[in-house]
């Protein structure tokens, strides 16, 4: 199976710059950015659902499938929660520096 044909470098929740490329001034804010991660990772687990629920009433016999849409979506919820963590703590570091 071709991994890169199955549409998963796409799928990545953030557009990442290539090297040396600087944001354009009309870029998104954080604020967009974030929504489109959450609402990323909320469409993973989504997918997910669906294929279980496939699964389970027998429309499909796709095991495979329906694990590798769980892995995803539970990947994606770590990624997130990971980027959270790091946000929190820089902005509690900010708050704890003394001016």
């Amino acid at each position: 199976m071709n991994v890169m044909s199955s549409g998963a470098v796409s799928s990545l929740p953030l557009d990442l710059l290539a090297a040396g490329q600087k944001p354009s001034s009309n870029s998104g804010s954080f604020g967009k950015l974030v929504q489109s991660f959450v609402e990323d990772a909320n469409s993973q687990q989504l997918q997910a659902d669906r294929s279980v629920e496939m699964l389970a009433t027998g429309q499909t016999d796709s095991v495979h499938e329906t694990m590798l849409a769980l892995t995803k979506a539970d990947l994606s919820l770590r990624v997130f929660m990971e980027v959270r963590n790091k946000v929190i703590e820089a902005y509690q570091d900010v708050m704890r520096m003394q001016l």
